[in-house]
C-alpha cells in the first residue's frame, strides 16, 4: 500500500544521502572514522531511521559489566542474533562505543553502502576463500586490540524464520585471537518490520529491543560459542 512504498523509499533515500555523507568525508578526512560512527552511523542516520522512517520505539538495556568495558574503551567482539536488515541500524542506534562490522562480501557491492563500510573500517570476508577470511581475521584483531568493537553475526546469515540459528566458530576464533571478550547481544523486533525476503518496512506498535548481557571470556573457541549461545537465548528470555 502506499504508506508502506513511502516509508520504504524514504528509507532508501535517507540510507544513501548519510551513506553517501560518510564516504565523501572520509576520502578528504580518513582519520575521522570515529566520528563518522558516531554521528553519521548512529545520530543522524541509525536513530532518525529507526525513530521517524521505520516509527519504532527503540529500548535499550546495557549491563554493567560491558558499561565498564566500554567506559575504558576496550575493543570487545559483539555477537548479536541477525534477522533483519535493520539490526544493523538497531546495533548502531543503541551501542555505547563506535563499532564495527565483520560482513559478507557481498555487502561492499552495495552502492553507498558498502562503500561507506569500507572506509568506516567494516571488513569484507568471501565465503569460502580461506585467504580472505584469515587476513580478514588478522585485520579485525587489531581492530580489536586497537580499542573499537567489532559486530559479528555468529549465524552467518539473516535467520529466514526470526529463530536463533547455531553459530559458526569464525567469530569467535577473533575474539580468542584478539584476546577480547564476547558482548552478546539480543535484538528484538526487526524482523516483523523488514524479514528477509521483504522489500517494503512495515510499521508497527511493539518497540525495537537491544539487550547487551555480561561480557564472557574464554580461550575456548568451541565454550565461548556455547556459553554465547546460551547468554542471547537467556536475553530473549
Amino acid at each position: 500500500n502506499s504508506p508502506v512504498m513511502i516509508r520504504t523509499l524514504l528509507a532508501v533515500i535517507h540510507s544513501g544521502f548519510w551513506c553517501g555523507a560518510a564516504v565523501v568525508t572520509l576520502i578528504f578526512f580518513p582519520r575521522k572514522t570515529d566520528f563518522v560512527l558516531r554521528n553519521y552511523a548512529q545520530r543522524f542516520w541509525s536513530k532518525p531511521l529507526l525513530k521517524w522512517i521505520v516509527g519504532a520505539k527503540v529500548e535499550v538495556e546495557v549491563s554493567k559489566e560491558v558499561q565498564k568495558l566500554f567506559s575504558k574503551n576496550e575493543g570487545a567482539v559483539l555477537m548479536a542474533n541477525h534477522s533483519s536488515f535493520l539490526d544493523i541500524n538497531a546495533c548502531f542506534a543503541t551501542c555505547p562505543t563506535p563499532i564495527v562490522f565483520l560482513a559478507k562480501a557481498s555487502l561492499r557491492k552495495v552502492p553507498l553502502l558498502g562503500g561507506a563500510n569500507a572506509r568506516v573500517g567494516t571488513v569484507f570476508v568471501e565465503r569460502g576463500n580461506k585467504e580472505s577470511a584469515l587476513n580478514s581475521i588478522k585485520t579485525l584483531v587489531s581492530t580489536v586490540q586497537g580499542g573499537r568493537s567489532v559486530v559479528v553475526f555468529p549465524e552467518g546469515t539473516r535467520s529466514v524464520d526470526g529463530k536463533l540459528k547455531a553459530f559458526k566458530k569464525g567469530g569467535f576464533h577473533l575474539s580468542v585471537q584478539a584476546k577480547a571478550p564476547v558482548v552478546p547481544v539480543y535484538i528484538e523486533g526487526t524482523f516483523d518490520r523488514l524479514p528477509p525476503k521483504a522489500f517494503s518496512i512495515r510499521r508497527l506498535s511493539d518497540p525495537i529491543v537491544v539487550k547487551y548481557g555480561d561480557p564472557i571470556y574464554s580461550d575456548n573457541v568451541e565454550e565461548l560459542r556455547d556459553l554465547t549461545y546460551n547468554s542471547i537465548c537467556e536475553l530473549r528470555g
